[in-house]
């Protein structure tokens, strides 16, 4: 027979059963005052830091008059299809916040830390278009990552409470056929393609329009001439085609940009943004140009002034414009700093080398023969989490180009293999101009943290998925 403490889990589950399940049949079709009241709802079936972001986007929702916030919401609901919204929903709000939730909190009292919210996976480091500098290009072109090694990664992120993937590379679409595959497989996961958008017809976009638990990030690199330049010409217009293909079939989608010296007024302007909303783009990402890889060229690396003038126009796009901006760095106050080797999120590789972060290119260990479990705890990967955050000023986020010290001190310490030619040119030729950069935005970045963060962010834990 059971007993009374049994019995009050069992209500309490089925409680929570029936809040998800009255969630779901709303939550993908409301007007924004039905969402308001949702969110109390919502608020009941998470714990922690996670309520609190249900809270500030419901007093987003709450302030009088025609918003940027409620034009998104307004978007978000009537540019997604009922099926894409539905999975989203599924995959991201309740598998990975709710229903994985005990999962999660037995893996923080075994290893202590909770496991990474997303994994980023490079199935292959083959491409189709060769642009100036990416990064992707300096690792030795092999067949990439065997169908069965993904699909055993995929298995045990489920496993640990990881229900957010992130494919990138190389070109992931060119092994389309096998990723669509996985994504059908793992329903209760939800995907997100890096890609360069020219292998998005429409046949591909409907396709992953019925799978619903994928969307895609697509690079740019501003403007047709900018982009073709580095891109090759045509580029532009296939992404405009892979936009439009796209918002036709109701996939969510974003742009990815890479933030240089050369291009930073460009991409931030209103009139790019403009553009790239009209288009559909719900997302924008922007990326610092990281010298990684072998004759990088530092000059292109947005200068410490440039990479204030991004902070101030990622908060003017956001005050005035209908698009979610995620900025990388400038935003790693309300991520509480580095989110690297696992604390949030970490590489795989092609070639199966597990590397603390997408720019940080030496591992000590190969996913092949290992469980996801070992490399998360490593020693390696434990030494970079106990050292974050770097600094109190998490405007300062960066263990390469903000605090190059420490990412010496780990090389030194563990000795990792670089993983493809030239990863040690960070560590070596142009280990000066970094320290000189990481001291001029240091600088810069100390007013600006007492001014407007220090208050708030000073000793503040991040969001606990």
């Amino acid at each position: 027979m059971a007993s009374l403490k049994e019995f009050q889990e069992y209500l309490k589950k089925q409680s929570k059963k029936q809040l998800i399940e009255l969630t779901m049949r709303l939550l993908t079709s409301v007007s924004e005052e039905t969402f308001i009241k949702l969110t109390y709802l919502m608020e009941r079936l998470v714990e922690g830091n996670v309520k609190d972001t249900i809270r500030a986007v419901r007093a987003m929702l709450e302030v009088e008059g025609d918003t940027p916030a409620k034009r998104m919401f307004r978007r978000v609901m009537t540019e997604l299809s009922p099926h894409c919204l539905r999975r989203i929903a599924e995959t991201l709000f309740i598998n990975s916040l709710i229903t994985s939730a005990d999962v999660r909190d037995d893996y923080e009292r075994k290893y202590g830390y909770r496991p990474p919210f997303t994994i980023l996976i490079s199935p292959t480091m083959r491409c189709n278009l060769r642009c100036v500098g990416c990064y992707s290009g300096k690792y030795e072109q092999k067949p990439g990552l065997p169908y069965d090694t993904i699909d055993r990664i995929l298995s045990e992120c489920r496993e640990i409470g990881t229900h957010f993937i992130v494919f990138s590379g190389g070109e992931p679409l060119l092994r389309k056929e096998e990723l669509l595959s996985l994504i059908k497989k793992y329903h209760d996961l939800y995907f997100m393609f890096y890609t360069n958008g020219t292998l998005i017809d429409r046949q591909t976009a409907r396709r992953i329009a019925d799978l619903g638990n994928a969307g895609a990030v697509i690079s740019l690199e501003g403007f047709k001439e900018r982009t073709d330049a580095r891109r090759g010409e045509g580029t532009f217009d296939r992404i405009m085609q892979a936009f439009k293909h796209l918002k036709e079939v109701g996939v969510p989608f974003g742009t990815s940009v890479t933030v240089t010296s050369k291009n930073i007024e460009e991409i931030t302007s209103d009139a790019f943004i403009d553009m790239i909303i009209e288009k559909g783009v719900m997302v924008l990402w922007y990326f610092l140009f990281m010298p990684v890889g072998k004759d990088a060229d530092t000059s292109l690396m947005p200068t410490p002034e440039q990479r204030e003038y991004l902070r101030q126009r990622d908060k003017h796009i956001r005050d005035t414009r209908t698009i979610f901006v995620a900025d990388f760095w400038n935003d790693a106050p309300y991520a509480g700093g580095c989110i690297a080797a696992g604390r949030n999120y970490f590489h795989i590789n092609a070639n199966g080398d597990v590397e603390p972060c997408v720019f940080a290119h030496y591992a000590v260990d190969n996913i092949e023969g290992k469980s996801l479990k070992e490399v998360l705890n490593s020693d390696f990967f434990k030494y970079i989490r106990s050292k974050q955050p770097y600094t109190e000023n998490l405007l300062t986020p960066c263990q390469l180009i903000d605090h190059p010290e420490i990412w010496r001190e780990v090389v030194r310490k563990f000795n990792p293999y670089p993983t493809h030619e030239g990863a040690e040119e960070l560590l070596t030729q142009i280990a000066k101009d970094i320290d000189g950069y990481a001291r001029r935005y240091r600088s810069i970045a100390a007013e600006i943290w007492e001014r407007e963060y220090k208050d708030q962010f000073a000793g503040k834990v991040a969001c606990r998925m």
